[in-house]
This record gives structure tokens, sequence and C-alpha cells, in this order.
């Protein structure tokens, strides 16, 4: 098939394109749910450390989501009065450490369950470029790569 637009090489343009396709179908996954593609990745974030770390700080939120600090402060505050996280530390947010409360646990666990079918049918069009895809996006991003040995050749 021709191209049909004179961006349409242009690398930066198409991983923006594919990315707003992505969010989008992520969206779609958590509407029912009320909450925010940064809500939502901020409450899966949450979930996440909560396996792995006893506290869990705004600061920790932000180093493993990627999402501004200024944004994750906004959004805990949101979430906590959506009563899907609860403060434990309420009056100092420099050490607020956070956890989900008992709702908040059932729907990020139902979220995370819709958002990795979505994601796997999403990407599923990789096929087996899909080890490649990661490690392109993470050199692009100066994140360090793995190399896959191939002994079949």
């Amino acid at each position: 098939m021709a191209d049909t637009s004179l961006n349409e090489n242009r690398i930066g343009l198409l991983i923006w394109q594919t990315s707003n396709l992505w969010q989008s179908r992520i969206r779609s996954q958590i509407s029912e749910f009320e909450i925010s593609f940064n809500e939502y990745l901020i409450l899966e974030t949450v979930y996440n450390l909560s396996k792995i770390l006893s506290d869990i700080s705004q600061i920790d939120i932000v180093k493993h989501s990627f999402i501004d600090k200024s944004v994750v402060s906004a959004k805990l505050t949101q979430l906590d009065k959506k009563k899907l996280i609860k403060k434990m530390i309420p009056n100092d947010n420099r050490s607020n450490k956070l956890a989900l409360t008992k709702q908040g646990n059932i729907i990020v666990e139902k979220i995370i369950k819709d958002v990795n079918e979505e994601e796997n049918l999403f990407f599923s069009k990789l096929n087996h470029e899909t080890f490649n895809f990661i490690n392109s996006l993470k050199l692009l991003l100066g994140k360090k790569i793995r190399i896959k040995a191939n002994y079949n050749d």
C-alpha cells in the first residue's frame, strides 16, 4: 500500500500516533471505573509496589510510573477523595505513606486483567518482533537493553 501522507514515514509522529491509539484503547478499558489514565497508572504502580515495599511514598510512585511529581500529587488527592487510596500520614505530603483501600485493590485487580488483555491484543501484531521492538524503544529512551542469543542459526 502506498503512503497516503507526507508524514507517514516520520518515526516521531508514528510513535506519537501509536501511543495515542494505545492510550485510547486503555482509556476505553478503564472508563467504567471513572478514573483517568494517570489515575490508573498510579493505582497500578501502588498495587505493584505494595508487593515489594512496605512503605510507598509519592516519590516511589513518581520514580516507577514516570509521571510528573505535580501530576502524581494532584491525582493522589483525587484518588484519596474517591476512596481508592489512603494516605497513612495525611498531613505531610512529603512523607505520605500510601496504600490502596479495599475498594481500590478490587478495582485495580479487575482493571489490570482487562488492560493486560488489551495490551496483548494491541501488541500481538508485532509477533516475534516484540523483543526487538521493546529493545528499540529502550534504546531511544537511553535505557539498558538485553541481547537475546539465538542458538537456532
